[in-house]
């Protein structure tokens, strides 16, 4: 094999034209990705942060030969801003669960809850119980797990009812309610 020195040279040209690209994406859109974010945050340092993360992806996602529009940035902006309310809302509860503790429940509550878990741990597949956490716990709907999972909205809800039919089975129960499953999913979360 023969050294060809005009073979680092390609690579370097792909490069250069890469970063060429993805600055012209940078430099059009930046303001309007920045702007589009404050709207929904007042603070600078988190809409900075937002915006880099956007960007970032961009990066990541580039194709020099057709370069990342407005739409597809804006879209990718309000994926982070949806991310960003989904961890707000589950620090929420999980603040809430902290103050009111175990204390607040009711005995029967807290065995329910630990039946259930270890139903979920002894009965359900890893696909199953990772289902039941993203649904219940992180409350996604079926599609966003759909999309989260790569499958279909139909496997989610499949995956949903057998699981539920498997929790039913092993607890002994005619019917099992989603406040037990959630409980449960809520401690599997935080192991």
């Amino acid at each position: 094999m023969q050294y060809d020195p005009n073979v680092g040279v390609g690579k370097q040209s792909r490069q250069a034209e890469r970063v060429a690209a993805f600055q012209r994406v940078f430099e059009q859109n930046w303001a309007r990705v920045r702007h589009h974010i404050e709207c929904v945050i007042d603070d600078p340092d988190e809409v900075s942060d937002l915006v880099s993360d956007v960007f970032t992806l961009a990066w990541s996602k580039l194709d020099e030969r057709k370069p990342l529009g407005l739409i597809w940035l804006l879209r990718a902006a309000d994926n982070k801003l949806k991310d960003r309310e989904r961890r707000r809302r589950s620090e929420v509860r999980a603040m809430d669960a902290l103050r009111h503790g175990v204390g607040g429940r009711h005995q029967s509550d807290v065995l329910d809850a630990i039946a259930v878990r270890h139903a979920i741990e002894t009965a359900l597949t890893p696909r199953e119980k990772r289902i039941v956490v993203l649904f219940y716990w992180d409350r996604l709907a079926a599609g966003e797990i759909a999309e989260l999972l790569r499958c279909s909205q139909s496997v989610v809800f499949t995956t949903l009812s057998r699981a539920r039919v498997k929790l039913e089975r092993e607890l002994g129960l005619d019917r099992l309610p989603d406040a037990s499953i959630a409980r449960a999913a809520n401690t599997l979360q935080r192991d």
